[in-house]
């Protein structure tokens, strides 16, 4: 079982926009996935009702919690999202302990560079603890194309001290009108193409290889999804 966490010193990086839209795509892959969202405003787990009824959803608003309910998640569901809280407080450290893969949104402001430091520190200590994993991933969000600081941002990324993803996520009014109406892109037909096919292509990169696996798994034990 996969626990895909997202995380970040800071509020306002796209988080929970990029766990709704990851989670609604791994469950239109056929697979069973959940939310585990440890965020105190509560801003994933409500879109997410709205978007997609048919995936559960738990909060946690202590360590404990997100301990038990990330434990008893895991148990019946093949990939669990977990949107963490704007912060690296003992929340965030309890995710990033449990999980595969630590993604790290950051989008083109001096604040959120400055911030990611503290994300690394925190990163190497869940990887210390656990022989290397979770695996690390800094996904660049909200960029725009003619814009200077998302210019720096990418070429800093790559010297920040954590792995960044190939894909970046524009700066799209698809993603807020997403919200807006408790939708996801890939929902929205042609109004959301553009934003779909960033998380199409950005998921493929970070989550092949889990998708991959579970298919082959399933295909082995002679079971298929399918959503109706």
């Amino acid at each position: 079982m996969t626990l895909i966490a997202f995380a970040n010193q800071k509020g306002g990086v796209g988080k929970s926009t990029l766990a709704v839209h990851t989670t609604v795509w791994l469950f239109d892959q056929g697979l069973k996935v959940a939310l585990l969202d440890a965020d105190v405003q509560g801003s994933s787990s409500q879109w997410l009702a709205e978007a997609e009824p048919g995936i559960p959803i738990r909060k946690a608003h202590t360590p404990d919690d997100c301990l038990a309910a990330a434990q008893e998640l895991l148990a019946d569901h093949e990939i669990v999202v977990a949107d963490g809280p704007g912060g690296l407080d003992e929340i965030s450290r309890t995710l990033l302990l449990l999980a595969d893969l630590a993604v790290f949104p950051i989008s083109p402001s001096i604040l959120d560079l400055r911030s990611v430091s503290q994300a690394t520190t925190v990163l190497r200590y869940a990887q210390g603890i656990n022989r290397g994993r979770p695996d690390g991933r800094l996904v660049l969000n909200k960029i725009r194309a003619r814009d200077t600081i998302s210019r720096e941002l990418r070429e800093a990324a790559p010297n920040l001290g954590v792995g960044v993803a190939r894909i970046a996520i524009r700066d799209l009014q698809s993603f807020r009108d997403a919200a807006q109406q408790g939708s996801v892109a890939s929902r929205m037909k042609r109004k959301g193409q553009e934003a779909a096919k960033d998380i199409d292509d950005l998921c493929r990169e970070l989550l092949g290889k889990f998708v991959d696996a579970l298919r082959e798994e399933n295909w082995g034990k002679g079971k298929e999804v399918v959503h109706g």
